[in-house]
């Protein structure tokens, strides 16, 4: 029970520091974190430990865990094992062809943010959150598609870095989301046409100008030292 526990504090915890619940350089408490979640410090401390194994805390023997911090040059760094990997994807899923349910899926991924962009509302957390599933849901298809073992766990390694900081709402405002998502559209066009090279370039021009974006915001509002969430 107690390591059942554990896995789904992991899994919460590790979503609280990704959406900027927890900051960079917050220290998390075994004590506090027991009485935030209603358990014993047990599986507390299991999680934490599995946290830093998966890069988002560090350890150290006079201060516990961390959350921890990355520079400009890591996100940097991250985004271009991204866009190498997440590319190689989307030439092998134009390679190998979609299925009709794939296919199916990542069309309405597509259209689900184009209705929720649409909309003539300011977007709001909810909104955030449908961005977030849909541009997820989109992405792994096309990452299972290279039948690579090994692409999910780098992918998981890299995404999580540029995810750690504030400001959280940076890279929600709608004309950004807007063009990742005319970029989506483009990319699976090519991957249905079977234009194998140009679906890999779109998909790295893609998560590059991602990366671009997000390490302009770290210069002009944090000074370079560390970084807004996903995209």
């Amino acid at each position: 029970m107690s390591k059942l526990i554990a896995q789904t504090l992991t899994a919460r915890i590790r979503d609280m520091i990704l959406k900027g619940e927890f900051c960079a350089g917050q220290h998390l408490r075994e004590v506090q974190l027991a009485e935030m979640f209603g358990v014993s410090r047990t599986p507390v401390r299991l999680a934490l430990a599995a946290n830093e194994r998966h890069g988002l805390l560090e350890y150290g023997p006079n201060r516990g865990y961390v959350v921890r911090s990355f520079l400009a040059k890591d996100i940097a760094s991250a985004f271009e094992i991204r866009a190498l990997v997440e590319g190689y994807s989307a030439r092998r899923a134009a390679e190998k062809g979609l299925s009709p349910e794939e296919e199916r899926q990542m069309i309405e991924a597509i259209d689900s943010v184009s209705h929720l962009l649409g909309q003539e509302e300011i977007l709001n957390e909810s909104d955030h959150e449908t961005w977030r599933n849909q541009n997820a849901l989109y992405h792994r298809i096309i990452s299972d598609k290279s039948g690579n073992r090994f692409v999910g766990p780098v992918l998981q390694s890299v995404q999580q870095i540029p995810s750690v900081y504030p400001p959280v709402l940076t890279s929600y405002a709608p004309e950004k989301l807007r063009t990742y998502n005319d970029q989506h559209l483009r990319i699976l066009e090519c991957i249905l046409r079977r234009e194998s090279v140009r679906a890999e370039f779109l998909m790295r021009e893609h998560i590059l100008s991602a990366g671009d974006e997000i390490l302009d915001s770290i210069k002009s509002s944090i000074g370079g030292s560390s970084a807004p969430p996903r995209v």
